[in-house]
Parts: C-alpha cells; sequence; structure tokens
C-alpha cells in the first residue's frame, strides 16, 4: 500500500530535517528507504544543496552490497536499497561512480564471475537478491541432452537434483524459457516434478503435481502431491472438522 500523504509529507520533513543537519543524500536515503532521486527532489524544493564532492568509497562492491540486503522467511534476501526508475524498478547499487544490479553482483558472489546477459532469482521470490538463487541468460536456456549414460530416469534425476540445507531438493538441470524444469530420457521430455513424484510414492500421479512445501519448486518425493493426495486431504479434513478446506 503507497504510503498516505500525512506519511508522506512527515518523511519529507525528516529529508529536510537530516539535510539541514550535513547528511549526505545517500546516507539519508539509506536511513529512510527512500531512492536518492527522491531525497535530491526534497533538497532541491527546500534550498539544500547536495554535499561538495561526494563520500570517499571505504567498502568494496561487495561490503556495500551486503549492507543492502536483510533476510526474510525461506532463505531470501531482500534488496534495501536503491531501485531503477521506471516499471521494472530493478534493484540497483552505485560504487565508486558506476551503477551495478543487485542481482549481477550477487551472481558474482556465487559464481565468481559476471553473469552471462541477466542475472535473475530462479526461487520463485519477486526480486530476491540471494546469491545461491541467481541464474544468468546462458543458465537459463534449454539444455540439451548431455553426452552421459544413465541407466533410468531416476537415476537422471538424482544427478540433476542437489538437497539444500533445510532438507527440500533442489533441481540443477534445464529450465525452459517458460520455466518448466525438463528431463530428457530416451528421447522424451519428463516433466521433472512427476518423475520426483513417481519415485518417491511408486504410482503414476493424477493431474497436477505440486510442491506442499514453501520451498519454491522443491522436488522432494515427500513434499509432492497429486490430485488423488489433495482430495483425500481434503476429505479427512471434512471429516474432522465438518468444513471443507
Amino acid at each position: 500500500m503507497p504510503p498516505s500523504r500525512a506519511e508522506l509529507a512527515a518523511k519529507h520533513q525528516r529529508v529536510r530535517e537530516l539535510a539541514a543537519a550535513g547528511r549526505s543524500t545517500a546516507a539519508i536515503a539509506r536511513e529512510l528507504g527512500m531512492d536518492r532521486r527522491s531525497v535530491r527532489e526534497v533538497r532541491a524544493t527546500a534550498g539544500i544543496p547536495a554535499l561538495p564532492g561526494g563520500t570517499v568509497q571505504h567498502l568494496t562492491v561487495e561490503e556495500k552490497w551486503a549492507e543492502r540486503t536483510r533476510p526474510v522467511d525461506g532463505g531470501h534476501l531482500e534488496w534495501t536499497g536503491e531501485h531503477s526508475t521506471g516499471p521494472s524498478r530493478t534493484p540497483v547499487m552505485r560504487h565508486s561512480g558506476q551503477t551495478y544490479t543487485a542481482g549481477r553482483i550477487a551472481y558474482r558472489i556465487q559464481h565468481g564471475t559476471d553473469p552471462t546477459g541477466h542475472a535473475k532469482p530462479d526461487c520463485g521470490h519477486h526480486r530476491c537478491v540471494a546469491p545461491a538463487h541467481q541464474y544468468d541468460t546462458a543458465t537459463r536456456q534449454p539444455v540439451y541432452e548431455p553426452r552421459v549414460h544413465y541407466d533410468s530416469i531416476e537415476a537422471k534425476l538424482a544427478a540433476l537434483t542437489e538437497t539444500t540445507d533445510d532438507g527440500h531438493v533442489r533441481w540443477t538441470g534445464p529450465t525452459t524459457a517458460s520455466g518448466q524444469r525438463v528431463l530428457s530420457f530416451g528421447g522424451t521430455n519428463h516433466p521433472a516434478a512427476r518423475v520426483a513424484f513417481r519415485a518417491h510414492w511408486g504410482r503414476e500421479p493424477i493431474g497436477p503435481v505440486l510442491s506442499a512445501c514453501d520451498y519454491p519448486h522443491c522436488l522432494l518425493g515427500a513434499h509432492l502431491d497429486d490430485k488423488q493426495a489433495r482430495d483425500a486431504f481434503r476429505a479427512m479434513f471434512t471429516g474432522l472438522f465438518g468444513r471443507a478446506v
């Protein structure tokens, strides 16, 4: 919900107070959770010029990036710094006269190299900047069948997944442009979630296979359910509590 006029007026008044006290535009923006452009506009309206010469940057790019992140539930990181103007509102950061996207820095922290193309989160959390959740354009392109022989589709599933520290299973294989996790075996593409469900429950799933936990796209078999499992749960809930979920 956008701030009310009273809240906005109070924040602008605080900007004027801090600016009059000699605080820099960057420091005010960081403290009040505003972008620098808005702070500069308030300063200009109040007739308080920006500090001359700027501020000497003593932090590395990574250290400054870390100061502008905040952990949230699910192992994600929320960006508390600036955002680009326009509808995309991309998390950005300035350092030593250069502008970086927060995702690009996060990708470099995780992988040790700059991303190919754009770095974006693949965890389902909008604008997450957690380094482990960043993928670049090349990674998001469909990956074709590797020249590795697998004795079974389950063996290939195991090779293209990894267990997270909090007990979920994360897909590391190819992802299509539309976000589908696809496992190619025997000349046919299979949705990875359906393979994981069948490997755990020993039967073909009925209807869509969905993750029943809070980890986006989790592929742990015990965390997956299908229409039959969801219908059974609803029936049990109704029997116990006399109402449907």
